[in-house]
């Protein structure tokens, strides 16, 4: 039977392949395989979290393993800075789109009248 040690060095490394993945894809721009794949690595990361808050477990983590987590936890951490910063590029090119459709929306009529105007003229 394998050791709580054992479990959560091979749930981390099934975690740490799904992360290459995970950015691979967001490197791609493949944004919702990205977010597909970080879902499946959810149960991985709540089984991690799990063994670890058994007794004396963290405490003895060989010191590799400690090593592992906190490389892990900050490619997290600059994932999610990169996700905000891709988010936030996306709501300024949404709010460019959805003001250019206000203007067009308000240049409309105005084209609208003098096209009927030119047809009306040629007829």
């Amino acid at each position: 039977m394998e050791s709580t040690h054992q479990t959560i060095g091979r749930l981390l490394t099934a975690l740490e392949t799904l992360t290459r993945e995970e950015e691979h894809l967001f490197d791609n721009a493949l944004y919702v395989e990205s977010t597909a794949v970080q879902q499946r690595a959810m149960p991985l990361v709540r089984k991690i979290a799990e063994l670890l808050v058994g007794p004396n477990v963290a405490q003895a983590l060989a010191p590799e393993m400690q090593v592992r987590i906190q490389t892990l936890l900050q490619n997290r951490r600059t994932h999610y800075d990169r996700l905000s910063a891709q988010l936030e590029t996306t709501r300024k090119e949404l709010e460019k789109i959805n003001a250019a459709q206000v203007r067009a929306r308000k240049l409309r009529p105005l084209y609208s009248t003098a096209a009927a105007a030119t047809f009306a003229g040629e007829a």
